[in-house]
C-alpha cells in the first residue's frame, strides 16, 4: 500500500508542477503553489516511515522473517527484502507489481534476478522457499 500511495504522490506533485508552469504566476500564486507542492512532499515522508512501521509488524506476526532472510541471504537489498515479503504473504505478480509501482514484466524480472542472487535454479518456487526462511 506504501508504494501504491507513493506513486500516487508522485503522479499528483507531477500535475501540481505542470499546472503551475501553465500559469503566469503571480509571486503570491507561485508560493501558494509552492507550498502545497512542500505539503504533499511531507507527507511522502511519512509514507517512508510507515514501511519501516510495516516490516516491524511483518516481522513480529512472521517471527522474524526479515531478520532470519537477512542473517540467511546478507548480500539481499531492501528491494529484495519488499519482493521476499510481499512472496511471503503470497501475492500474485500482478498484485506485487501495483505494491511496487513497476510493471508485471519487471516484477518477473526482479524475481529473476532474486533467484540469481539467492543462488537457486531457474525453476525453484520463490514462494515455496519464502515460506520455508
Amino acid at each position: 500500500m506504501h508504494l501504491v500511495q507513493k506513486g500516487e504522490i508522485l503522479t499528483t506533485l507531477q500535475a501540481e508542477l505542470e499546472k503551475a508552469l501553465e500559469k503566469k504566476p503571480s509571486s503570491q500564486t507561485l508560493q501558494e503553489d509552492i507550498r502545497r507542492i512542500i505539503r504533499t512532499m511531507q507527507f511522502d515522508t511519512q509514507l517512508d516511515e510507515d514501511w519501516e512501521h510495516f516490516a516491524i509488524h511483518f516481522d513480529s506476526v512472521h517471527g522474524d522473517f526479515l531478520k532470519r532472510l537477512r542473517e540467511r541471504y546478507p548480500q539481499t537489498s531492501p528491494n529484495d527484502l519488499r519482493l521476499c515479503a510481499y512472496l511471503r504473504m503470497n501475492l500474485s505478480t500482478k498484485e506485487i507489481a501495483n505494491l511496487l509501482n513497476i510493471s508485471v514484466r519487471g516484477v518477473e524480472g526482479s524475481r529473476y534476478r532474486l533467484r540469481k542472487k539467492l543462488g537457486l535454479p531457474g525453476d525453484a518456487n520463490l514462494v515455496e522457499i519464502m515460506m520455508e526462511v
